[in-house]
Order: C-alpha cells, then structure tokens, then sequence
C-alpha cells in the first residue's frame, strides 16, 4: 500500500471512528445498567480518532509526501480498519433503528459484555500507540533527512566562502582535453607510483621531476584519475604559467581545502571557525592559509581506528608557479601535513628540477620524500612507449583521414623515434624545435595572421576566450575563429568560443620570444600593443557606477556576480587588472607614459571603483607601486606626482571600498585633503546631496597608514630587510606581520608565554627572533613554516633588545638584568655573556662586518664591545638612556634616539665622537627630528610605545595596539627654515 492508500484508509477510519462515538452517545442516552462500560469505549475511539487525525495531516503535508510509509504502519492501519467496522456491525446491528423507532430509546440493549469492551478498549490503545510510534518515527526521519539537508547547505556556504582556483583541480573544464598516458605506456612507472600510493608504511611526499617535454602533466592526470577510480584521490593542483590562480599560490591552499572538504564533510566546521575568525584569512600569507585553513581543520577531525584511510593529493608543475619563494614555501609545509593522524595524507608532486624547488627538498630531509627522475628511466623503457605513442597516433590519423593501412611506412617509423629521442612530449628542446613550429608558419599570409592574434595570445598574462579578443584586438569573432583553425597544432581552441584560448605546451611561447627566425615575437613592441588594448578598452567602457547600482551604500557582498560580469565583461575584466603589466613590460617610453596619464587623470577613480566590484583593490596599491617603476627616479613630472597621491588615496580608502565600491565617490572624496590632487580631477564627481562639506586637512599627513590588530599596546616593530613586511610585537603576545605596501596582515606567530618586547628579522629574512618579558626567554620562528625554532634561555630578566649579526651567524640579546648574551641562531648554543652595565640594556646593534657590537642601557652609557672575544672596546656616558642603537652602512656612525656618534678607529680600537649628534631622521623625545633639528610635535595620542626608521620611513607602535607608518621625502640641499609640508611628503616604502 502506497502512501495514497494509506491516507484513503485512514479517512476511512476517521469515519468509522467518528460513526462509533455517535452511537455510543445514543447508547449512553438509553442505557442505564452499561454506562462506564460504553464512556470507557467511547473516550478510547475519540482518543483513537485524535491521533488518527493527526497521522492523516502529516501524511497529506509535503514532508509526509517525501516519506515512505512503513509496512507496519499500512498493516496497523488496516487491522484498525477492520476491527473498527466489525464493532459498528455490533453497535449497529441493522435492527436497531427499526426497533427505536418502533418502541423509542428504553428499547436498547447494550450488546457488549464488559471483559469484551475491555478487550476492544485494549485493542483501540495499542493502534494508538502504534500509530503515535509510527508518526515518531517518520517525523526522525524526516528531521534525520533535514540534518543530513543542513549540513549539506553548511557544507556549501562554508565552500561559497572559500573561493579556490577553479580550473586548477583534476579534469577541470580548461583541461578537458588533455591526455591521459597511453594503454600500455609507462606501465612501471603508474605502477611504482601506486604502490606508494596506496601502501600504509611508504614516505608522505613522492617527487616525480623531469625536464621538459618528458610527459610529467601527462602522468600527474593519469595518477589522478588511477586516485579517482580507487576513491583515494583527495584534492590536486595542476599549476600553469600565464593562466591567473593557476600560475601562483595565491588560492593554492584555499583550492585544496576545498576539494579535501568535498573528502571529508567534518572538514567544514574547522574551515568555517578559520573563516570567522578571520574572513580575509585567504588572502593572508601561504603559512597563514595553510596552518587556519588546512592543518588547523585537520588535526580538529575525530581520530580514527589504527588504520586511516589514505588520502593522496596531486600537485603538478609546480616550477610553473610563480615566485621561487612560495615554491619552497609550499615544499616546506606540506610535510606538516602528517601531523594530522585523521588521514593518511600523501602528496604526489611534479615539477621540473630547478634549484628552488631541489634546495627546498633538501631542506626537508630525505626522510620526508622520495623522488624519480624521468631523464633517467632506461631508453628501452622509454623507447617502447614511443613506439606504442607513434602506432596509436598513426592509427587515428589513418582513420581520420581514410589513408592506407601501410602509412607511413617502417623507414619513417624509425627515423621519427630517432628525433624524439627519450621524451614523448612534442616540445623538445632541441635543435630540431625551430623545424617543427617553423612547419606550421610556411604560407606568408599564416604569418600575417600570427603577428594579428597569436602573438598577443602567447603574452596575455591570462587566456582569453575568443569572444573577449575579439572586441579587445578590434577584430570579429568569426575572422578570429577562421584564422586560429590554422594553428590548432599549437594552440588550444575550443569549440566555444566562450571558453578561453590555451597554448598547448609553454615550449611555444619560448621559442617564439627566443626564435632567431622571422617568427620572432617583439616582445615590448607587442607588451605596448596590448597595453594599449587595455588603455582603449577602458576608456570606452569605465563610468562612475558601472553596474548601475544607484545607491552609494551598496554592499559589494550583496551584488550578484552576474551583474557584475554583464556590465564587466572579460575583456574590460582582463584590462582593468593587467594593464599595468604590460605598460611594465612594454618598456614604455614617453609617448606612452603620457597616454597612461592622461587615463589616469580621467578614468582612476572609474578604475578604482571597477577593481572594487572584481574583488581586486587589495592589488591597486602594488600595482600603482609597479607603475611608478616605469617613471624615472628623478622624473617630478605631472604623472609621478599624481601617483604619489593616488597611492595614499587607495591606502586611505582600500577597506571602504573593497566594503562598498561606490564610497570611493563619497567618503573617499569628500575627506580627502583640500590639495589632493584626485579631488581637484574629480571634484565634479563630488557628492550632490551633500551641501556642506566638514573642513579636511590643506594636504595629506605625513602618516601613511594605520595597522590595526593587536588588542594592547605595541612594544617593537621591525621591517624585514626587504622591506616587504613588518614585525610588530605587542603586550598580548603575540607578533604580527604586515605587508608594508598594502598594510595587510599577513601572518600571527601565537604560542609567547609574555609579553613581546623586541623583534628582529634574520639578514636573510628567513627567520625572526622575539625577546619577552615574562620568562626572559628569546623565540626563533622559522617564517616560511609559522614554525617555533628554538627557545633560548640564559638571562634572569626581561629581554629588552634582540639583534642578529649581518652575516646572520649571531644573535645578540640584552636584558633589565644588565647583561648582554650572544647566541648561535642556528643550534641556540650560548656563546658568550657580557657584564659590565649597571641598569637595563635598552639596545643592541652590531657593525656591518660583525665585529663590534654595541650595547645601551638605563645607566646612561653606551659600550662597545668586541663581538668574539667580548672584551669592553669603548664606553660613552650620555644625558639619558640609548633606546636605539643602528651602525650606518660603512660602520662609520652608531645612530642613537639622542644623535649620531662617529666612531673612529685608532691602534685597531674604536672611539666614540659626539661631534656631529644629527643622524637625517631621529625620535628626540616628544619630537621628530630632521638632520638633527625638531620639525614635528608628536601630541600625547600620537606619541609611540615603540618606534623603528627604515630609509626615510617610521614605523611607530602605540599603547593601543595601533601601528602608524610615516614616510619623509627629504630633498638634499634642504633648508630648514622651509615650511614644513615642503619636508614632509609621505612616500612609499
């Protein structure tokens, strides 16, 4: 019986029911001697009928449509039915009727006995229990099935907010028709690699490294699918220079979580705290994203038994990925995975071996990886997957193209497996390269058609699809179509035209760049080419409130994305976020750096705002860094100034606008200084509604940006010898990293028992030490891996100052128990102690050539020393307490916070000369001070915990947590007596 069914028959039973209690009620009106018996009966078959009630509403509501109903239930059901008919057969006999109506109501009889109404009554309670239990149950399930719903929905939306490198996993939609290994070919191989795949006790990461053309990609899809088919395929990465996510890291960690939570559903609610705690947390640094989103979540999994499962993931071509820093990065984190005992985490990795990668598996240890080189599979091995390759390419081609089965014949066989030599892939690079693309190039109009489109195609920093080229190269889809159809041996081209233009093996684009042949692709003449592309594109596309969404407060969140593609198209997409690239490569002269400023001073806001809507404004401000590279240093021209001003525009109002893109018009305006140069291009862009504008400062402050995210008050900041990041360590202990360009946080080291009073960067920016307060201790922190390297314990006091030594090879502390200890960084051996101060030592700073090594304290003297043999060089008693301490460049001058002292060199030993106290920038108090005179009051909420000068910047640390950076722009020849906006021009770092 079908759900249907059931609910005829339980209508069915409602009316018997309610048929029943009105007889009962005409007995009870009749019938004296039976009364309890017949109430008992009737309040059973009404208390039957209420839940029967009940059973049929569920059954008729969309949640009962969806549930099976049990066999129990349908048996239960129709049992009552029938045991509910018989009793009306009883109470109603056919007779009773006749006989009221002949001798009126005292004529009744009661036809039941008591022990028989108390069997029905007995009866009439247990289908009613079993019909309350079937409801119970059917409801569980229904919430089982809402529950296994939510966490789907969960599961979704915590994915929704993870945004990954679509295309970059394993049989992405771009990478549908790249081949598998042939049946048959590398056959021992898969074989290796899956027995490691699979086999419980084998090392966690297997390195597959070739040279290029030896078919790695080919055998990382094979791998993967292999993975699939056995359901031990976690998560991959196929990498791919020149493709957006694909060729970087940026979303690599993000793309792996992702896949990994499609793995395994518990994953989410680790993934989705990260995301909470930190909604930007996938845009942080590699170390950030990997431990928050992926190891974190990991080791938060429920154990299980002795015998995890394996989960392996697939990286490939990861020489393709840019930067050789988060190459070894990436190398260096992966290991860490195996803290995680949830799964069995295995990673098959493929690249080329270039040094990065090689020194980054060295630096892990052979116990981590093993590794297969492809150039050293034996020739007989390789030869015969050759063979196999040539037969089975041979055998379609015949097919295709309906040609004689004994084509192309043994001879050419032969001579074809000579020049492939070992590598199975078409890109060899060898002397015979230039024949086989020179091949495709032999009609002179196929050249023309090459310098029209190809040529752009191989430099786009993305691919394009066909119908984003065609508006973007002023030519027509269908010409475009027509003209690729000759190149498909070299280029990817889909049949939709929608779908992006792909070259099929990068060895293409290198030989055109590299080529001695009339082939050979300018490449700045075509960078300039396509940079105009972009210029021309967004001038005619760019407007205030692109999308229009007519309401200044709009919420980039809550913009559908397909709005922002319609009025956003690919093309104008691709051109708002490369065209900086190519004007940098196009090696732009003056012509085009004109055109570039006549953009800007029409369209930067309109640009602004379209970055804002893609998600892209973190970008501006090093793109607007790279732009500046292409202006000469000395040039003060009209373009280098408006630069300087955009810059601090999209640092003051990057966070607004990422928030809400049309508040660049409103908020960004209207409190930009009165002088700005973007207010003055856009003042008709102002706010209309706004009557009265409230008083803004003459120009733009000195300060560039402000750094929020310690709770409490900042003790040292420190820059990396880059200068791309820097350190700050605070009262809640902790020590935060920014990107010194954009202001981001890019990593928190946590796991201080104290307060951290100093940091210091390695030379090699590799590593960072930390002195803390509480328990007198020095942390070393590896920044690659986020990992704590070694604990240093020696002093009996707060540590005050950490520094290393040029070379890196030491490390220097200072202490409030008066004592200056040096370190090894490497093994965090004590090499020596140093005593001789009688307060804290504040400060210390070691030469250029590591030799000297000075130290200041609260007794009011500086001293120094000989760093390897500790002996006391030189001490200089001053008015107040060195704080700061840093050896010019030559070692010629020790700055302080209270001047310079030159340090020169007689009989080998070093004498302090405060002759010349004026260092070019320096804190003297509550001051500022600029070649040792006081141009800047610091007001009490402005004044600094902690302060640090790289060049002609200030970073300060406040009480608060706050970070504020300065930036100066000192002119040489400078007169003090100018005004002071004249001195004070914040600049980049």
């Amino acid at each position: 019986m079908d759900a249907v069914s059931s609910v005829a028959s339980i209508i069915a039973v409602i009316q018997l029911t309610g048929s029943i209690v009105k007889l009962c009620g005409g007995y009870i009106r009749a019938v004296k001697d039976a009364r309890e018996e017949i109430l008992d009966l009737q309040r059973a078959i009404t208390g039957l009928q209420g839940t029967i009630q009940n059973l049929q509403k569920f059954l008729q509501s969309n949640n009962g449509k969806v549930l099976p109903t049990s066999s129990r239930l349908v048996t239960n059901i129709t049992d009552c039915l029938s045991d509910l008919q018989a009793l009306k057969a009883r109470l109603d006999a056919g007779n009773g009727k006749r006989l009221m109506r002949k001798v009126g109501l005292r004529a009744l009889k009661w036809p039941l006995k008591r022990t028989e109404v108390e069997v029905v009554v007995k009866n009439l309670e247990r289908y009613k229990t079993a019909f309350l239990l079937s409801l119970q149950v059917d409801q569980t399930s229904l919430v089982a099935d809402m529950v296994r719903n939510t966490d789907h929905i969960d599961q979704h939306i915590v994915l929704g907010k993870l945004e990954g490198a679509m295309e970059a996993g394993f049989e992405s939609f771009s990478d549908q028709d790249e081949v598998q290994c042939l049946p048959g070919t590398r056959t021992e191989l898969l074989l290796k690699v899956m027995e490691w795949a699979i086999s419980p006790s084998q090392k966690s990461i297997f390195w597959l490294k070739g040279m290029a053309g030896t078919g790695k990609s080919t055998i990382s899809r094979t791998v993967a699918r292999s993975l699939k088919d056995t359901n031990h395929l976690g998560a991959s990465f196929f990498f791919k220079r020149g493709e957006g996510d694909r060729g970087n890291a940026k979303k690599f960690f993000p793309t792996l979580t992702r896949q990994l939570m499609l793995w395994s559903s518990e994953l989410r609610f680790g993934v989705q705290k990260a995301l909470d705690d930190d909604p930007d947390i996938a845009s942080k640094s590699l170390r950030e994203q990997f431990e928050k989103l992926l190891l974190q979540p990991l080791l938060s999994l429920n154990q299980p038994g002795p015998q995890p499962q394996i989960t392996v993931m697939v990286i490939d071509a990861l020489d393709e990925c840019e930067h050789d820093q988060d190459t070894q990065n990436i190398i260096r984190l992966l290991p860490l995975l195996q803290k995680a005992k949830s799964l069995c985490l295995r990673i098959f990795l493929t690249s080329r071996p270039e040094l990065p990668i090689s020194l980054g598996f060295s630096e892990i240890g052979d116990d981590e990886y093993q590794d297969l080189a492809l150039h050293e599979i034996p020739e007989k091995v390789t030869e015969r997957d050759i063979h196999l390759f040539l037969l089975d390419r041979f055998a379609k081609i015949r097919h295709d193209r309906n040609i004689s089965q004994d084509w192309p014949g043994d001879d050419v066989m032969q001579e074809l497996k000579f020049k492939m030599g070992t590598q199975i892939a078409p890109c060899r690079a060898s002397e015979g390269l230039s024949q086989i693309y020179c091949d495709e190039f032999e009609q002179q109009q196929l050249l023309q058609e090459f310098q029209a489109i190809v040529s752009v195609i191989i430099l786009l920093a993305v691919p394009l699809s066909i119908n984003a080229l065609s508006p973007f190269i002023r030519i027509g889809a269908d010409q475009i179509s027509n003209r690729l159809d000759s190149f498909r041996s070299v280029l990817s081209i889909p049949d939709d035209r929608d779908q992006p233009v792909r070259i099929l093996h990068l060895s293409f684009r290198d030989f055109l760049v590299q080529s001695r042949t009339k082939f050979l692709v300018d490449e700045p003449k075509k960078h300039k080419d396509i940079a105009n592309f972009c210029l021309e594109t967004m001038q005619s596309h760019l407007q205030k409130d692109i999308c229009n969404l007519a309401d200044p407060g709009a919420l980039r969140a809550d913009i559908n994305p397909l709005h922002i593609r319609q009025y956003l198209p690919p093309e104008l997409q691709y051109s708002c976020r490369y065209w900086i690239h190519h004007v940098k490569n196009s090696r732009a002269l003056y012509c085009q750096i004109e055109e570039v400023r006549l953009f800007l001073q029409k369209h930067f806001l309109h640009w602004i705002e379209a970055m804002s809507l893609l998600g892209l404004i973190s970008e501006v401000v090093s793109m607007l860094d790279l732009l500046r590279t292409v202006i000469p240093d000395d040039d003060d021209s009209v373009l280098a100034e408006f630069l300087h001003d955009a810059k601090r525009f999209a640092l003051k109002n990057r966070r607004i606008a990422d928030e809400a893109p049309l508040q660049i018009y409103c908020a960004g305006l209207v409190f930009a200084p009165q002088t700005a140069m973007i207010r003055r291009e856009f003042e008709t862009e102002l706010p209309s509604w706004i009557c009265q504008f409230p008083q803004v400062n003459e120009t733009w402050g000195a300060e560039l940006q402000t750094l929020e995210g310690h709770s409490i008050s900042v003790n040292s900041v420190a820059f990396s010898p880059d200068n791309r990041l820097l350190a700050s360590g605070s009262d809640n202990c902790t020590v935060q990293l920014w990107d010194a360009a954009t202001g981001d946080l890019q990593q928190t080291l946590e796991g201080h028992s104290g307060w951290v009073n100093s940091v210091a960067f390695s030379p090699d920016g590799r590593l960072l030490a930390a002195g803390l307060f509480d328990d007198s201790t020095v942390r070393l922190w590896d920044l690659a891996t986020g990992d704590l390297q070694q604990t240093l314990q020696c002093h009996s006091g707060s540590v005050l100052s950490v520094a290393f030594s040029p070379d890196g090879r030491l490390l220097v502390s200072g202490s409030d128990d008066c004592t200056v200890c040096l370190w090894d960084p490497t093994t965090g051996d004590l090499q020596q102690t140093l005593r001789g101060h009688s307060g804290s030592v504040n400060s210390v700073a070691l030469s250029p050539d590591g030799q000297l090594l000075a130290s200041g304290s609260s007794d009011r003297t500086v001293r120094l020393w000989d760093s390897a043999t500790g002996a006391l060089q030189e001490t200089l008693r001053t008015e107040m307490s060195a704080t700061e301490l840093k050896f010019s460049l030559d070692g010629s001058t020790l700055s302080t916070n209270l001047g310079l002292l030159r340090i020169q060199r007689q009989f080998g030993n070093p004498i302090l000369d405060t002759s010349n106290m004026n260092p070019e920038i320096s804190i003297q108090g509550d001051w500022i001070a600029l070649n040792g005179k006081q141009v800047l009051w610091l007001p009490p909420e402005a004044r600094p915990s902690c302060s640090v000068i790289k060049s002609k910047t200030v970073a300060f640390g406040h009480p608060s947590g706050r970070i504020s950076v300065i930036g100066f722009r000192i002119h040489s020849g400078l007169s003090l007596s100018w005004n002071i906006f004249n001195i004070l021009r914040a600049s980049g770092f």
